[in-house]
């Protein structure tokens, strides 16, 4: 993922991983305990995956969750060019 799109990370397919898990709302905290990344690096990127519609932000608490996009940019088979990330 990270090599098709130039503003993702590599950690990116990784968090967007353990947003996929579970339909429910992720918060950093959660996702540092399920990934080698800290809070402060996930706070980071979880804001650009809302930027670019692969996740989605609750819209009082500081929670996120992926969204359908974000499921198919995960997907192995998908064109990530052919998704509309910009």
């Amino acid at each position: 993922m990270y090599r098709e799109v130039e503003w993702a990370v590599p950690a990116d397919p990784y968090i967007l991983e353990e947003l996929s898990k579970y339909e429910g709302w992720h918060t950093a905290k959660n996702l540092e305990i399920n990934t080698k990344f800290s809070r402060q690096w996930v706070s980071q990127r979880c804001p650009v995956y809302v930027d670019h519609n692969l996740a989605e932000r609750h819209p009082e608490e500081p929670a996120y969750r992926i969204t359908e996009l974000g499921h198919r940019a995960l997907d192995d088979d998908t064109d990530l060019e052919s998704l509309d990330l910009d």
